[in-house]
């Protein structure tokens, strides 16, 4: 990757490039090369500038790990028309191939699994409104390259108990990690991952369950949901430190779907959370890009971005009159640990956004669904001027709602 800085208004901003792989929409697209625009913060919020790890005796003195996360996985009707094989099966790994370097690329890669798989008997594979996906799905985010599926959020009970657990067995059994549900009352709520020696704490929480909490009973429902309960969080942020973490990350579902801006209770939300100890906190449920910040509390500092946006579903312009929907982000983060002091910060923010590509192609009676890098409006892609249009305009408002202006491009 290459970095260009500019200064302005004491903020430092970076673009880095990348190299897409080969997209295959339409007529074989062929390789491009694309950039990623992104902003880059200190863990003190100013924008400090980037500068080498310092060697001793001919050793970095830094251990470094790159994490992304992205928001919203979901499988609609249209999806799963779109990924059927005429041999049986669902394949959904195409979606995913132009922003898979990207997320295969770093040490750990997060998403939200907005969905269940609770196999076909007695459900049936659906989309909205009670989410039932083929197992594929999961295989296709494996083979992309993510690591960890939050699976707290508002649909997580949309096949019952038995869809709670298979759930958790479809994704365990691809070697994936989850966080935020469980088949019975765990040890406890918090994934603790160590990756080069970085030890990493993730908790996932949901504010919803679409009502559904009947379908559980009431114990049921407190040792396998994680809903926002702040004593709850606390506890988790506690045994986090105790067992040594060095970063805490909070996956939150909340806010209200289709807002653009974070409601107070989020940001409240957050500073406590801040408060607390964690050091990211990263938002679902919007289905919309909402802003990213540092918050401070005392000497802590915490990174949040209170909505992803949706990563991939069929939600946009024609389904729901909502052109931000279309819109996603890849957060990328780089974290640091001294080896002498052991002290971990947040050394570097990107962000890639992202654009859901839908259209019937020449020969198909189905949607062809693809993840593009929104960057990408700007080069020799092979789509309709339209397209080209709305990646533009989706690059722009993301890139607007982390706080880098058109200016800064």
């Amino acid at each position: 990757m290459r970095s260009r800085s500019r200064r302005g208004n004491g903020k430092r901003k970076w673009l880095v490039g990348g190299i897409a792989t080969i997209a295959v929409i339409g007529l074989a697209i062929g390789a491009v090369s694309w950039l990623q625009h992104v902003r880059t913060q200190g863990t003190d919020g100013t924008g400090a500038s980037e500068s080498p790890a310092p060697i001793a005796n001919g050793e970095a003195t830094y251990e470094t790990i790159h994490m992304v996360a992205v928001g919203d996985v979901m499988f609609h009707n249209a999806q799963l028309e779109s990924a059927r094989l005429t041999s049986g099966g669902y394949d959904f790994k195409p979606v995913f191939e132009q922003v898979k370097p990207i997320i295969a690329g770093a040490d750990i890669a997060i998403a939200n699994f907005e969905t269940t798989t609770a196999g076909t008997d007695p459900y049936r594979h659906q989309g909205y409104p009670r989410f039932n996906s083929p197992d594929e799905a999961v295989d296709a985010l494996k083979d992309a390259g993510f690591d960890i599926l939050t699976t707290a959020n508002n649909h997580s009970l949309d096949t019952g108990r038995q869809g709670v657990i298979r759930t958790l067995d479809t994704i365990k059994s691809r070697g994936l990690d989850t966080v935020g549900t469980y088949a019975s009352r765990p040890g406890t709520r918090v994934l603790m991952k160590e990756v080069k020696g970085i030890k990493l704490a993730f908790m996932s929480y949901t504010e919803s369950l679409n009502g559904l909490e009947s379908l559980l009973t009431p114990e049921e429902l407190d040792a396998m949901m994680n809903k926002v309960d702040e004593a709850k969080m606390k506890e988790d942020i506690d045994y986090a430190k105790e067992q040594g973490a060095d970063l805490i990350v909070a996956s939150l579902h909340w806010g209200s779907e289709y807002e653009r801006e974070p409601s107070s209770g989020q940001i409240n939300l957050a500073q406590r959370l801040s408060s607390f100890g964690v050091d990211i906190i990263l938002g679902s449920h919007p289905h919309v890009i909402q802003k990213s910040d540092w918050l401070e509390s005392g000497d802590h500092k915490t990174f949040v971005v209170y909505s992803m946006g949706n990563f991939i579903s069929n939600q946009r312009q024609e389904t729901l009159d909502n052109v931000f929907t279309e819109d996603g982000v890849i957060v990328q983060f780089e974290i640091r640990k001294d080896k002498q002091s052991g002290a971990t910060s947040i050394h570097k923010v990107d962000y890639v956004p992202t654009w859901v590509y839908r259209d019937v192609e020449q020969g198909q009676t189905a949607f062809t669904y693809r993840i593009l890098p929104a960057e990408d409006y700007s080069s020799n892609l092979d789509l309709p001027p339209a397209f080209k249009a709305r990646m533009e305009r989706s690059y722009q408002d993301t890139m607007s709602q982390m706080g880098v202006s058109a200016q800064d491009d």
